[in-house]
């Protein structure tokens, strides 16, 4: 094909190297999902990052083709300069001798940052950003900002403020539980408090049929008290569970099947360490599932991006537990969406400290 000078050409390739990294959204932990397009003088290729996180999009294009066969690339997001369980696709453009990269947006991991863009520059390469950062970017740049995973808690209450029913485990329609699964499915992993778990005994996967995906789960338990069916739960084994326990006999069961962190509760900032554990981890998306007390443990240090409150058309009343009337002042946040479904309706609360991706940074 002729080589690229129309802006609307350029503006045509980024929109479907965009397009290209939602095939594989939430499926390419632990790199975001992203998508590539490279151009030739007869044609073009398109690459996207393959599930579990390989290949890398870039990659997937450029391993078989030959030297000087492709003049530039768009992508999703600047392409990486390091090198890990994928090679750098940074130094295979350079191999092929690729002469310009249009990119949507910056890459903030610290791996990354400036890092891309002087390897290029020395090589002779131009990238320019033209900043259209895809949502799979978003929360990695998010992330990579913030230094601790993108923070979604979701609650369930009645019409009347209680998060539990004294007879009832669900009270939510079926189809506000499929929006939970939906929102466990975009995660990367999921926190619940300890009365979830002995309470509910869950399972705490995705199950929509044709979305089946493990995540990873976690659980606040300071003392390391379970019933007995959590040691029964096959789908809780090698979960992660925060702690301050010193009871050699407790830790040593559990130890066997669990990974055990520890941490001191009495200190200060105790939700924005533990997030920077599953930070480290490499989890770059948290669903928080737990009760009004769970939740509360991280609204109260601030580190909360989005919130969902999934209310229910009926009234507990002397059925009801765990009243939230003293619960999350929302006068602070407007209501960003609502969503009308059978029995419920979810508030989408996006709150004040989350990360604006600020397009004059590109």
């Amino acid at each position: 094909m002729r080589k690229v000078k129309n802006n609307l050409l350029n503006t045509y390739f980024l929109n479907l190297a965009n397009k290209l990294s939602e095939i594989n959204l939430y499926e390419t932990f632990p790199n975001p999902s992203v998508g590539a397009v490279a151009l030739s003088n007869k044609n073009f290729s398109i690459g996207f990052t393959g599930k579990k996180g390989s290949p890398h999009a870039e990659y997937s294009i450029l391993k078989k083709s030959k030297k000087n066969y492709f003049h530039k690339m768009f992508t999703s997001l600047e392409p990486c300069s390091h090198i890990g369980k994928n090679p750098s696709c940074v130094n295979l453009i350079v191999k092929k001798n690729i002469k310009k990269i249009i990119t949507s947006s910056k890459d903030e991991d610290p791996r990354v940052k400036y890092q891309s863009y002087k390897k290029l520059k020395k090589n002779n390469i131009q990238i320019k950003y033209l900043k259209k950062i895809t949502n799979s970017s978003f929360f990695h740049n998010n992330s990579s900002i913030n230094q601790k995973p993108y923070v979604i808690c979701k609650l369930a209450l009645s019409r009347d403020g209680y998060t539990k029913h004294k007879q009832k485990r669900l009270f939510t329609s079926k189809y506000a539980l499929k929006f939970a699964h939906l929102l466990r499915y975009q995660s990367d992993c999921i926190l619940v408090g300890k009365n979830t778990i002995n309470d509910d005994n869950p399972k705490l996967n995705v199950r929509i049929s044709g979305l089946e995906k493990k995540i990873a789960k976690f659980v606040i338990n300071k003392d390391l008290i379970f019933n007995k069916s959590f040691f029964k739960n096959k789908f809780l084994k090698n979960i992660y569970i925060f702690h301050s326990c010193s009871d050699k006999n407790k830790i040593n069961k559990l130890k066997k099947n669990c990974n055990l962190v520890y941490f001191n509760f009495a200190s200060n900032n105790v939700a924005q360490r533990i997030l920077k554990k599953i930070y480290n981890l490499g989890y770059r998306k948290l669903l928080i599932e737990g009760g009004l007390k769970t939740a509360n443990f991280f609204i109260k240090e601030n580190v909360i991006d989005e919130f969902f409150i999934v209310k229910n058309n009926k009234n507990f009343a002397s059925k009801g537990l765990n009243s939230s009337k003293s619960f999350f002042n929302f006068k602070k946040s407007n209501v960003f969406q609502k969503l009308y479904l059978e029995g419920d309706t979810i508030f989408n609360y996006k709150l004040n400290n989350v990360y604006r991706y600020n397009s004059r940074n590109c």
